[in-house]
Order: C-alpha cells, then structure tokens, then sequence
C-alpha cells in the first residue's frame, strides 16, 4: 500500500502560543487604549484607524502564523512586524510604546519561521524594514493632512 506523505508543516505549539497571545495582548491594548482616549477626544479619523489596523495586523499574523507552508505568508508576517514597529516607533510617546510587546513576539515568531524553514532572514527584515518606512510615511503624511 502506498502512503502519502503531507506537505504542510506544522507550526510548533510554542509559536501558537505566542501567535494567540500576541493578538490577545493586542486586542487588549487596543480596547483599554479604545475606551481611555475615546473619553477626551474623537477617535475619527485618527487615532481610530491606527487602532483598528493594528488590531487587524495581529489577527492576520496570529491567523498566517499557524500555517507554515506559504513562502509569502512569512513576506506577510515580516511586513506586519515592520508596520508595527513603524507604529511603535513613530507613536513611542503616546500609544505606541504599548503595542512594541506585540511587535516584538510577532518578531520572534517571524525569526523562528526563517530559520526552521531555512528562508532567506536578511530579505524578510528588508521586507519588514520597507513596510515600517512606508507605515511612518503615511503617517505623518496623513496627520499632516488631518492637521
């Protein structure tokens, strides 16, 4: 009889773990930072859709992190670390302290992918690196519209 081998790898339990609580950790970050800041001013346009991106980052991640068998789902994760260390960056004096935990465990999962796959790490921080510059430039490009 002749068996069929699988081609999907697994993710290991260890960066499940840290997917889910990545995204839990930013869910709830989002919301008390949400209800807090919604008290004493408006939240449309800014800082709403910041808060409702990076909330959807770290759905999508956690979602692409449990699947390990798509080379582009790693471009996706590295370019989500990216966006979110852009964030933490630029907004580091107001909200953007709070979501570096998030980047930095997304980091680790991203890190550890690469090197059990045996991808190329150096062109996913280049990725990664990209999508921050370009999550910076939209910002202060947008609130300098807004504002």
């Amino acid at each position: 009889m002749q068996t069929i081998k699988s081609t999907t790898k697994t993710t290991p339990p260890l960066d499940r773990t840290l997917a889910i609580a990545g995204t839990v950790i930013c869910l709830v970050v989002t919301a008390i930072l949400w209800v807090s800041i919604s008290a004493n001013q408006n939240l449309w346009p800014l800082p709403g859709l910041y808060f409702i991106e990076m909330a959807a980052l770290s759905v999508v991640c956690a979602l692409l992190a449990f699947f390990d068998d798509n080379p582009r789902s790693q471009f996706i994760i590295w370019g989500a670390v990216g966006i979110l260390t852009g964030f933490s960056i630029l907004g580091a004096w107001s909200v953007g302290f709070f979501y570096l935990p998030v980047a930095i465990i997304f980091g680790v999962i991203a890190i550890r992918s690469d090197f059990r796959n045996k991808q190329r790490i150096a062109v996913h921080i280049g990725a990664g690196l990209i999508a921050g510059v370009v999550q910076v430039v939209l910002m202060l490009a947008v609130i300098r519209i807004l504002f």
